[in-house]
């Protein structure tokens, strides 16, 4: 038996059987939210009707804790402790 050696056609044979991986980029694209000028109004808004500047409020109570002067409703503040306990928090 006579072995020549790999010949170079079959090289090529396999060379022309593999698959190229082809590398696909895809582009994620993120999600963006807008308010419109009538939602941003909305914030500004309580429940009751009533205008709300939180950066007062919190300048008022900071002022009132550092004063000494801030008070809790000790009953209110149990009440809103046993509601959250029970699950009727709202």
């Amino acid at each position: 038996m006579k072995i020549d050696g790999v010949k170079p056609n079959v090289i090529n044979f396999y060379k022309k059987n593999t698959n190229k991986a082809e590398v696909k980029v895809t582009k994620t694209t993120k999600d963006t939210i807008e308010l419109s000028a009538a939602g941003k109004s909305l914030s500004a808004l309580a429940l009751d009707g009533k205008s709300v500047n939180s950066n007062e409020e919190i300048a008022a109570i900071k002022d009132k804790v550092n004063n000494g002067t801030y008070n809790v409703d000790s009953k209110l503040v149990a009440k809103k402790i046993i509601d959250n306990m029970k699950g009727r928090d709202i």
